[in-house]
């Protein structure tokens, strides 16, 4: 069953993500049309949507703007979304280093897919990723960020029309493949990027922690807030279960910490269907901005 539409939703990207097509001015009308009070936009890596999204906001002054980002950061258990809230909209010196630091690895990830994939005898050079990365990103996305890497669903479609695979369920295993022949470069140390984003005021949650949490692991929950300087947790997310949700929302009671929830939708089409119904009570609000200041 579809949980009702929530008054927040803090957890949604943009074109400016790599891996999404929406625009800030959609998910404003949602809000306004459903009357959800709050919206963070939480583009991966960067904040290069932050002027889009503070457009979108003074059409609707009545849906307050969360300045946000959501960070992947490499941990001793591998690599983690952090989605962090309360950036400041000028960036000073030590985030806007990490940020650059993102976009290095964003344009390095995907050189390093397409060598990967020659590597193997196949053709795949930048120019072909540029093509794919136009047929679906903004040219003023591209020129702000460069040649980075393919939304998977797109890479995945040219892998099949090029006959590098047969089936989709090829691509996961194609993709270790190509990732054998050439190291993918390393996210940013959570060590550096908690610094950063705790040295101007930000919190930090983690995001659909099912994974991270191995379920509801409790040694492994207690890691990661410690490694990560977790404020809150996701606990409302399409892939968080009702039950598990509960159970991270009695941690973060126990813990002091907030509860947060977010429909992460990527595209126009999610909007319908997915935008604002993560499931979380209006009183997680209230928690979270009473933490934000």
């Amino acid at each position: 069953m579809t949980p009702a539409t929530a008054l927040y939703d803090l957890h949604l990207h943009t074109a400016w993500s790599y891996d999404a097509t929406a625009n800030a001015a959609a998910y404003f009308t949602a809000a306004s049309r459903c009357a959800v009070r709050c919206l963070a936009i939480t583009d991966h890596h960067l904040t290069d949507g932050w002027d889009d999204a503070r457009a979108a906001a003074r059409t609707y002054p009545e849906v307050r703007l969360i300045p946000a980002a959501e960070l992947t950061v490499t941990t001793k258990f591998g690599y983690v979304d952090l989605l962090c809230y309360g950036l400041p909209e000028t960036t000073p010196l030590a985030p806007q280093a990490v940020l650059d630091a993102y976009r290095q690895w964003q344009q390095e990830t995907g050189a390093a897919i397409s060598a990967g994939v020659q590597a193997l005898g196949l053709s795949f050079s930048d120019q072909q990723r540029q093509e794919l990365l136009a047929s679906y990103r903004p040219a003023s996305v591209i020129a702000r960020q460069g040649v980075t890497h393919v939304r998977n669903a797109v890479l995945r479609d040219h892998f099949l029309a090029q006959g590098f695979i047969h089936t989709a369920d090829e691509y996961g295993p194609f993709m270790q493949r190509v990732r054998q022949q050439v190291p993918m470069p390393p996210y940013p140390a959570v060590e550096r990027v908690v610094d950063a984003v705790k040295g101007v005021g930000g919190l930090i949650v983690i995001a659909h922690p099912v994974n991270y949490f191995l379920q509801h692991d409790l040694v492994r929950m207690d890691a990661l807030c410690d490694i990560c300087r977790l404020d809150g947790i996701e606990c409302a997310h399409p892939s968080v279960p009702p039950e598990l949700g509960a159970r991270y929302r009695a941690y973060c009671e126990r813990h002091g910490m907030f509860s947060t929830g977010g429909s992460d939708c990527h595209l126009e089409s999610d909007i319908a269907e997915k935008f604002a119904r993560h499931g979380g009570p209006a009183a997680w609000l209230d928690e979270f901005l009473a933490r934000l200041g």
